[in-house]
């Protein structure tokens, strides 16, 4: 028998509810922002009505399919920033990134074959920023949030409180993570958004003018805290690396 002390780990529910809390008393306008993320997909969907694929408008069902796809994991990613999974949000907000790549492709035949038909891989990320002239993009962001996604030594280092040395088991906020999860956030839904407004202009252009009419605050939001961001975390943190 020993007389080591046993450690009490609060149960994982329970510190993410403590984790939420927190989140929410901190961060309220970015919260805010992001349910007018949601809503401003949302509303796109809801204007869309009906699409017929036809051989000409390929390139917008795709734009349509990752547009879908893209407010899925923003939903999920959010619901795992507020909880403190901060590298499992980074993961999923990576995707979106992804689909912009395609989207920005998605006019190349072989491209849509390898989605809509062959199944056959895509080309690499890497060469798809390059033909659509985002190579920036790739090397900031994609790079950037594909440390969160990947076993390295960043993913790894965000597991240890660096204050007190202990690994965390439960979720625990951290202001730097999540505005970090918030900002790549943020750039996806600007990226994805006009891909979004383009499938709404094919089927009609009146909706697509007044969901541009009805949404533009909560683009302006985003934009005008990315402004601010970048301001502040230009020469102090590691943030400036993923803007613009």
């Amino acid at each position: 028998m020993t007389n080591e002390k046993t450690v009490d780990f609060p149960s994982v529910v329970r510190q993410e509810a403590v984790t939420v809390g927190v989140t929410k008393q901190k961060h309220g306008r970015e919260i805010e922002i992001f349910a007018g993320i949601l809503n401003t997909f949302t509303a796109g969907f809801n204007l869309m009505g009906s699409f017929e694929i036809k051989e000409d408008n390929e390139a917008e069902y795709v734009w349509l399919l990752l547009s879908t796809r893209c407010l899925h994991s923003m939903r999920c990613s959010i619901d795992l920033m507020l909880k403190g999974y901060y590298s499992q949000a980074m993961s999923l907000v990576r995707t979106g990134i992804e689909d912009w790549f395609v989207c920005g492709n998605a006019k190349n035949q072989v491209v849509r074959d390898c989605l809509l038909r062959s199944g056959k891989r895509l080309p690499s990320y890497l060469t798809l920023a390059e033909k659509m002239g985002e190579i920036g993009v790739y090397r900031s962001d994609y790079r950037f949030q594909s440390e969160f996604a990947h076993s390295s030594r960043l993913s790894l280092r965000v597991l240890q409180n660096p204050k007190t040395n202990e690994m965390r088991i439960g979720p625990v906020y951290d202001e730097l993570l999540f505005i970090s999860c918030a900002e790549s956030l943020m750039r996806v839904f600007l990226f994805m958004g006009r891909y979004l407004w383009h499938v709404l202009f094919y089927i009609d252009q009146a909706k697509a003018k007044l969901w541009d009419k009805q949404n533009s605050q909560n683009i302006i939001s985003a934009s005008n805290w990315l402004k601010e961001l970048r301001g502040k975390y230009r020469t102090e943190s590691s943030l400036a690396t993923s803007s613009e």
